[in-house]
C-alpha cells in the first residue's frame, strides 16, 4: 500500500491530516480512578445542569466528553476528501462469509458501496440529491428519509463531529448511566445523531441514528445492527485519502425488464394478506407473491431454491444468495436477477418480488379483471379518469403517503399486512391519534377520502423515527383500480364501485 495515500486503522487516529481550524490533541497516558472520577462528576453536573445551570453548561459538558475521547484516542476530524475501507464478516454464528465496504466523500459528494456474494450495492449524494444503485445494477434518484439517512452517516465517517465548531451541528447532552455518558448532535439536513462514550476510559461506545447503529468493541471494530434482522461484523481496515475522483453515478435506469410490444399480463388473485400471480423462474413454475416491501434480492423458499439451478452463497449479513436467476411474469422477462434463500414466503407462495418490478415497471392492478399488468414506462399512456397522488421512492420500495389531521403517514404501498388493511408502527399510531383502536378512521390519500380500515399496530420492524411508519394493505390497494409508477413518482387511482 502507498503510504502517501492510505494507512492502516491502527496507525490512522494520529496520522490523519487535520483541517486548519481544528485542534492537535495529544495522546494523554495513563487512565485509572482519577479519570473515571472526573467523569462521574461531570455527568453528575449534568444531572442538574437544567435546573441550576441551564442548557449553556449542559452544552460545556458535552463538549467536554468529546474533548476527552479526542485526548485519549488521538482522534481527529478527517480531510475534505477521503477513503474508509471496512472488512465485513458474518455475525450471531451465521455461516462464514466475508465481504467490504467503502466509503468515499469530497466536498458535497458522498458515496458507501457494499460487496458480498457477488453483489455489490451503492448508495450516494450527489448534487444535493440521494441514489441507490441495487444489487441488480438498477440506479434510481431515492427520497428525502434516505438522504437524511446518507448525510448522518457522512457526517459521522468524516468525523464533523469533532471539528471546534461541529460543522455547524447544535450539541447537546445525551443520556448516562454508571457505565456510559452521550453527546447528541443534529447535522444539517441529517437525522439526530447519539454517540455513546465509556466513563471508565472515554473510547466510542456506540452511534445511533435512525436505521444506522453501530456497537464499537475498539477503536477499529464494531458490530452494525442498523438492520435488526441482518447483524454484521466491521473492522476498519485502511483510513486515508481518496485514490481518485469519486466515480460518477450511473444515470437512472439500466433496468433488468424486457417488454413485448403490449403489456405484461398475469391472473391476481388475494391469499390471505398477499397477492399472488403465476411466474416462471429459472425454467419452473412458480407462485409468486407481490410485495413493495420486498426492496431487496427476490425473495425464495428454501423448497423452491433447492430445484433451481443456481448456485447460493452466504453473503457477510447471514444471506444465502446467487446471482443469473431469470423471471417471466407473463410477456415481461427479467433475465438476470439477484436472489435470496428465505423463510419470509407468505403461505401459498413459492417467492416475493417487489422493488425488482416496481423500480423499472408501471405495475397496474386491476381488481375488477382480476390481473396484473407490467406496462413499458415508454410505452404507457396515462389513463384518464383516475387521481394522481405523489408516491415515494425509499430505495426499490414504493411508499404511499397518507394524512390524519395534518400528519404525514409513510407506508409501503402494497404489502402483506394478513387481515387488516393498514399496518402502523406503535410510534406512527399514537402520533396521529390511532394507539388504542382497531379501526383507522380520518385518513386521506391524496384527494380520497378512506372509509374506516382495519387496524393493526405494530412494535417492531418499522422505523418511524426515520419515516417508515408501516405498510399499506392489499385490503386497502385493491379497493382501486391502481396503476403504480415509481419511476416518475406517481400513483394513479380510481376508487371501484361498491
Amino acid at each position: 500500500m502507498d503510504e502517501r495515500f492510505g494507512h492502516r486503522a491502527s496507525d490512522a487516529l494520529d496520522r490523519i491530516p487535520v483541517k486548519p481550524n481544528s485542534h492537535r490533541l495529544r495522546r494523554s497516558a495513563g487512565g485509572g480512578p482519577a479519570r473515571s472520577a472526573t467523569v462521574a462528576a461531570l455527568l453528575a453536573a449534568a444531572l442538574v445542569s437544567s435546573t441550576a445551570c441551564g442548557g449553556n453548561s449542559a452544552s460545556r459538558i458535552a463538549s467536554r466528553i468529546l474533548e476527552r475521547y479526542r485526548k485519549t484516542s488521538g482522534a481527529k476530524p478527517l480531510p475534505a476528501g477521503g477513503m474508509i475501507r471496512i472488512r465485513l464478516t458474518a455475525a450471531d454464528g451465521r455461516p462464514a462469509a466475508s465481504g467490504v465496504a467503502e466509503i468515499l466523500w469530497q466536498p458535497y459528494r458522498y458515496r458507501e458501496s457494499v460487496s458480498s456474494a457477488g453483489m455489490t450495492t451503492v448508495r450516494g449524494i450527489e448534487s444535493g440529491k440521494a441514489y441507490l444503485t441495487d444489487g441488480d445494477g438498477v440506479s434510481r434518484v431515492v427520497s428525502e428519509p434516505v438522504l437524511r439517512e446518507l448525510l448522518t452517516r457522512s457526517y459521522f465517517w468524516r468525523r464533523a463531529w469533532l471539528f471546534e465548531n461541529h460543522e455547524d451541528a447544535r450539541l447537546h447532552l445525551g443520556p448516562a448511566d454508571e457505565n456510559s455518558a452521550s453527546v447528541s448532535l443534529r447535522p444539517e439536513g441529517g437525522n439526530p445523531l447519539l454517540l455513546s462514550f465509556s466513563r471508565r476510559d472515554g473510547r466510542l461506545l456506540s452511534v445511533r441514528s435512525p436505521r444506522f447503529h453501530l456497537k464499537f468493541s475498539s477503536v477499529a471494530s464494531f458490530r452494525d445492527v442498523s438492520e435488526p434482522g441482518e447483524p454484521v461484523a466491521g473492522e476498519i481496515t485502511w483510513v486515508g485519502l481518496p485514490t481518485g475522483r469519486i466515480p460518477d453515478p450511473p444515470a437512472a435506469g439500466g433496468g433488468r425488464a424486457q417488454f413485448g410490444p403490449i403489456a405484461a399480463e398475469a391472473s391476481l388473485e388475494r391469499s390471505g394478506g398477499a397477492a399472488i400471480v403465476p411466474a416462471r423462474l429459472s425454467g419452473e413454475t412458480i407462485r409468486l407473491a407481490i410485495d413493495a416491501n420486498a426492496d431487496g434480492p427476490l425473495r425464495l423458499s428454501p423448497a423452491l431454491a433447492a430445484r433451481l439451478p443456481l448456485r447460493f452463497s452466504p453473503d457477510a449479513f447471514g444471506r444465502m444468495i446467487a446471482g443469473a436467476a431469470s423471471l417471466e411474469i407473463g410477456s415481461a422477462a427479467y433475465p438476470s436477477l439477484f436472489v435470496q434463500k428465505s423463510d419470509a414466503i407468505p403461505p401459498g407462495a413459492d417467492a416475493v418480488a417487489g422493488g425488482c418490478l416496481f423500480r423499472e415497471a408501471i405495475v397496474e392492478l386491476d381488481p375488477e379483471a382480476g390481473k396484473l399488468r407490467l406496462h413499458d414506462p415508454t410505452r404507457w399512456v396515462v389513463p384518464e379518469g383516475y387521481f394522481r397522488i405523489v408516491i415515494d421512492d425509499d430505495e426499490d420500495r414504493p411508499v404511499a403517503i397518507l394524512y390524519r389531521g395534518g400528519r404525514e403517514l409513510r407506508l409501503s404501498a402494497g404489502s402483506d399486512v394478513g387481515d387488516a388493511a393498514i399496518l402502523l408502527s406503535s410510534e406512527s399510531a399514537d402520533r396521529v391519534g390511532l394507539v388504542d383502536t382497531a379501526v383507522a378512521k380520518g385518513l386521506t390519500w391524496g384527494p380520497v377520502k378512506l372509509p374506516p380500515m382495519p387496524l393493526r399496530i405494530s412494535h417492531e420492524g418499522l422505523f418511524p423515527d426515520w419515516g417508515d411508519d408501516g405498510r399499506l394493505g392489499y385490503a386497502l390497494l385493491l379497493r382501486f383500480h391502481v396503476f403504480v409508477n415509481m419511476p416518475q413518482r406517481w400513483i394513479y387511482v380510481r376508487p371501484l364501485e361498491r
